[in-house]
């Protein structure tokens, strides 16, 4: 069986998507400390950190976060059944280390200044940048999904729908669980503001600027499968 990649290129491609989860965790403490709401798929995790953590310290956003994309690779295997990858386990794998990540990274986010609402402001869309190059960075490794996208993937697979309008579902469905979460449990919203509506709206564009504009990851990629195949093409002379 011939590999898709080259054990150097996947080195590389490895190295790629744990720069993607850092930067990706990065952009979500700094979504946390701004407090102006975060990403759709963290802000259920920070609501339920919110109510769980004094009383369960275990239940960090981190951990929480872990949590909610394990469960999301079990719904997908429940979708999928025999048509589950056993390689798309890898996705827990992912989570445990964005979830990781997340955690290791606040008190470091959290010695930056917040003096009032514009350097909140600042935070968030700053965030928007960093959280979309680290999707960027790790969609381009192209080893795994994230486990919100791998159910979205499996719901499209599963019902035949199309993946742009689960997505948007997924999003809408995480927003709306942490708004009655919240509001159920904590008596006031947590985790859903503005800057929810502004990583909504932006992210994706900024995404979409990171593969126009930077091929960076692509070159790199050849050049560590080219450099692999020459160190056969050396070895077999």
């Amino acid at each position: 069986m011939r590999l898709k990649h080259s054990f150097l290129e996947i080195l590389v491609r490895l190295a790629v998507t744990f720069f993607g989860l850092f930067m990706l965790a990065l952009g979500i403490d700094l979504t946390i400390i701004a407090d102006l709401g975060t990403d759709a798929i963290t802000s259920p995790a920070l609501a339920a950190s919110t109510l769980l953590e004094p009383l369960y310290p275990f239940f960090t956003v981190g951990n929480t976060l872990i949590c909610l994309h394990v469960l999301l690779v079990l719904l997908q295997v429940v979708l999928l059944r025999r048509n589950f990858a056993p390689v798309q386990l890898l996705q827990v794998l992912m989570s445990f280390a964005l979830g990781t990540m997340v955690d290791a990274l606040q008190p470091c986010v959290k010695q930056l200044p917040v003096p009032d609402y514009i350097a909140r402001l600042g935070y968030t869309l700053l965030a928007c940048v960093v959280c979309a190059f680290g999707i960027f960075s790790y969609v381009k490794a192209n080893l795994v999904p994230l486990p919100a996208e791998g159910f979205c993937v499996s719901l499209t697979r599963t019902f035949r729908l199309k993946f742009s309008r689960v997505k948007v579902g997924l999003d809408c469905a995480m927003v709306v669980f942490a708004i009655v979460f919240s509001l159920s449990f904590l008596g006031t919203v947590v985790g859903v503001r503005e800057g929810t509506l502004i990583c909504a709206s932006t992210i994706g564009l900024i995404i979409g600027f990171f593969f126009n504009r930077f091929p960076w990851w692509d070159k790199l990629f050849a050049a560590a499968g080219h450099r692999s195949g020459a160190e056969k093409e050396d070895h077999f002379d």
